[in-house]
Formats: structure tokens, sequence, C-alpha cells
């Protein structure tokens, strides 16, 4: 069990559009959610349960095993960095948790908005 930002339908459509051209055919495209926190929200955490949340894409990284985007957004996040793996190459051994060590980060041409809830995975 996880906690995430989860994405709605809309906004994992709209980040699988906008990064289509760049991710690798054959990779497992993700764009899903922002992780909270590994188990439960818990503490002051919890408060965030079932809230909706929007965050602004701002960069794009991507390596020979993920591509993700980076985040600005008010919920918080385990990661040093707030983002969203977008696409993982599995065949090549990535893992979603591969995108923490993603250094490359670009702006992306336009930022956009996204929206999801917070939930326990």
């Amino acid at each position: 069990m996880y906690s995430a930002l989860v994405l709605d339908e809309r906004s994992h459509n709209k980040l699988i559009q906008v990064f289509a051209d760049v991710i690798p055919e054959g990779w497992e495209v993700f764009a899903h959610h922002m992780t909270i926190s590994m188990g439960p929200l818990s503490g002051p955490l919890s408060k965030l349960k079932g809230i909706e949340a929007q965050a602004r894409v701002t960069h794009f990284a991507c390596d020979d095993r993920v591509c993700a985007v980076k985040v600005e957004t008010n919920v918080p996040s385990k990661n040093s960095i707030k983002h969203i793996t977008v696409a993982v190459n599995r065949i090549g051994g990535g893992k979603p948790v591969h995108s923490n060590e993603l250094s490359n980060w670009q702006p992306v041409p336009s930022e956009f908005d996204v929206v999801g809830m917070v939930k326990e995975v």
C-alpha cells in the first residue's frame, strides 16, 4: 500500500498526450500518481485523504529506464523531487522507483496543471 495524489482520467490522458512523442515505443505508460508516502496516511497527513489537489507540470526528464515529470504542488511527497512517473522501460530493467534518480530535468515548453485526489492505494 502507498498513499498518493492519484490523477483523474482527464489529467492522466493529458500527460500521455503531451509526452506521447518522447515516450519510447514499447515502454509501459504510467502517468498515474505522485507518491505521498509508503503505507497509509497517518498523523497530520491523514487530513489529506480524499481531498482534490492540483499539481503544475514544470519539467520533464528521461533516461534509458524511466521518464517522469516534475510537479509543483502543496501536497507533500516522500520524494526529494515531487514528480509523476510517466513511462517505464520494463524490458530494460526499469522500475517506477528509478524516477527518483533522474537528474536531467528540462523545463517543459508550456507548463500545465493536472488534478488528482489523495488516496491510499
